[in-house]
């Protein structure tokens, strides 16, 4: 008996581990029926490039009629390879000048991409001869010694951020540059420079000096200040520039921004090459109101000389001279306005504040890190 009475215990732990569905458990769910492709959207970073330009890689989104989407591993070919072919990783390169279309197949779809080849610029190593006369900014694109030249004098990137840059200064102060150009467009030299990247990522201030130093094996002529490109890093700086100085700088490797994305919008780039060229034309005074030590001010966050405390991580639309009482069309006699820096000009058949470009900054890329030259 006492051997029956322990069983019986141990029988009924077995038999309540071992079958049944609980009544609280749902019904396995039926299958979902396999979704089905409805199209494919292609992406290229840009479809106008240059000869000798390598862009990607490529990529082909599926669209589903679930309404999900996700990238899908496409097949490209090109109609023209002798224009652009396509490698093995998807990247496009530019082989010579003409029009091609780039076809992606997945699964019976199709999906094409419509490219433009010009000729790459041709590259400069001095001054060329000038279409105007009088003071002027010349644009160069410097590369330190050991540094990767990426060729964006020659692909058209630094061209078009110039440009981005007087369709911005037209819309916001109905001002432009007296840009350096030659045969109408921007005149941009090369620069190896004699130091390596890591000689050159030391103070800000010292290297812009070591840079404006170098640029004058370049052969600049005239009433000139230099808006420099500078392929590198410079510690944890954006850019940098004298007051009153012989140019600024920029440092390309500060952000993931595209420069030069098109003539209609300016990103990180094109906005601190204006920040430290007003630096150059002496902003911002100590006599401006909301003056704060380095040249800048702190009154609102989205001004384009902000350097205050509440330095938040943010992006979009930058302002010149909010309230213009600072650096820009104050008109007092006895504190320095920008607006009359013989670096400027009034810009033909645009009026300020039409607004016809976009500032397209990346979250956290303003304010941005500046450091004056001392």
């Amino acid at each position: 008996m006492k051997r029956l009475v322990l069983c019986l215990p141990l029988f009924a732990f077995f038999a309540s581990c071992g079958g049944g569905v609980s009544p609280s458990t749902p019904p396995p769910a039926p299958p979902r029926p396999p979704r089905a492709l409805t199209g494919l959207e292609p992406f290229a970073p840009r479809t106008d490039i240059r000869v000798g330009q390598r862009v990607g890689p490529l990529v082909v989104y599926g669209n589903y009629d679930d309404g999900t989407t996700g990238t899908v591993n496409a097949e490209w070919t090109s109609s023209d390879p002798d224009v652009v072919a396509i490698d093995e990783d998807g990247f496009a390169e530019g082989i010579g000048a003409g029009t091609a279309v780039l076809t992606a197949t997945f699964e019976g779809f199709e999906v094409e991409l419509d490219f433009v080849v010009e000729d790459s610029i041709p590259r400069s190593t001095r001054d060329r001869p000038d279409d105007i006369s009088g003071p002027q900014v010349h644009f160069v694109y410097a590369v330190p010694s050991d540094w990767e030249d990426l060729n964006r004098d020659r692909f058209g990137e630094i061209e078009r951020s110039a440009e981005g840059i007087q369709n911005w200064l037209a819309a916001e102060i109905g001002q432009i540059l007296r840009l350096d150009t030659y045969h109408g467009r921007p005149d941009v030299s090369f620069l190896r420079l004699p130091f390596t990247h890591q000689e050159g990522d030391g103070t800000a201030g010292g290297t812009v000096g070591d840079i404006l130093r170098a640029a004058r094996s370049l052969g600049i002529t005239g009433d000139k200040i230099l808006a420099v490109y500078y392929e590198g890093r410079v510690a944890g700086v954006c850019g940098s520039a004298p007051l009153f100085g012989g140019g600024g700088a920029v440092y390309l490797s500060c952000s993931d921004a595209e420069l030069g994305i098109d003539e209609r919008t300016v990103s990180t780039f094109e906005v601190v090459m204006v920040h430290e060229l007003f630096h150059v034309f002496g902003a911002v005074a100590s006599c401006a109101p909301n003056y704060v030590e380095g040249s800048h001010v702190n009154d609102v966050e989205n001004d384009l000389m902000f350097s205050g405390v509440e330095r938040e991580p943010r992006g979009g639309e930058t302002l010149i001279d909010v309230g213009r009482d600072d650096y820009y069309g104050h008109g007092r006699p006895d504190c320095v306005d920008v607006s009359r820096s013989r670096f400027l000009e009034r810009a033909p058949g645009i009026a300020a504040g039409s607004r016809t470009v976009e500032v397209r900054l990346p979250a956290g890329d303003w304010p941005l890190r500046c450091e004056l030259e001392h």
